[in-house]
């Protein structure tokens, strides 16, 4: 009968060991990757962007420099807007491009437009709430996904944003925004230098 409670109590032990192993193991990165990007005073990154209102859909490819808490954005396609700059703060955002005005629209009503959703994100790999992390492999390569609580100011929504970061690297491999459950911004990364 001893054995037996025994064995049950050094099993029990042992998957409690193995479970704070693994969640230990994703908070150790996060946290590394919080560091990474809390120390960084420059990064410089091309950004494919999908916004999806519901009723339409845009594409954007950006060039996005951000330094302390601000981030210039150049738009590199569409053609047609091609050169539109933005420089995004907490004092608000500025369009300038010989008097042409890139008209995205608020994506919701808590007033988060596709410009300022990179902005948001880079703040959350710096000090947002990671409310959950696992491991998943993405187009061949194992990276670690954060899921942040973003817990906009004023809004009765859920906004969630996860970003998937290259393991080897740290890197973000892609990003998204999900509003009341629905993927309103979804972003791939590429080019990326930090300083």
């Amino acid at each position: 009968m001893r054995r037996v409670a025994a064995l049950a109590l050094m099993t029990a032990l042992c998957l409690c060991l193995c479970a704070c192993g693994g969640k230990g193991g994703t908070d150790k990165l996060t946290e590394e990757i919080r560091s990474e990007y809390s120390g960084t005073k420059k990064i410089t990154m091309i950004v494919t962007v999908t916004a999806d209102y519901g009723n339409r859909v845009y594409q954007y490819k950006l060039r996005c420099v951000g330094k302390d808490d601000a981030m210039d954005i150049e738009v590199m396609e569409p053609a047609g807007i091609k050169g539109i700059k933005a420089h995004v703060s907490k004092d608000g955002t500025g369009l300038e491009f010989n008097g042409v005005t890139l008209d995205t629209g608020e994506l919701f009503g808590d007033g988060l437009s596709p410009l300022e959703a990179i902005p948001m994100m880079l703040k959350a790999w710096k000090s947002g709430y990671a409310a959950e992390t696992w491991k998943e492999k993405i187009n061949g390569t194992q990276t670690l996904a954060v899921k942040f609580d973003l817990g906009m100011a004023g809004s009765s929504k859920d906004t969630k944003h996860i970003a998937w970061f290259d393991l080897k690297s740290n890197l973000p491999v892609k990003a998204e925004i999900l509003y009341d459950g629905y993927r309103v911004i979804n972003c791939t990364f590429g080019n990326i230098i930090m300083e």
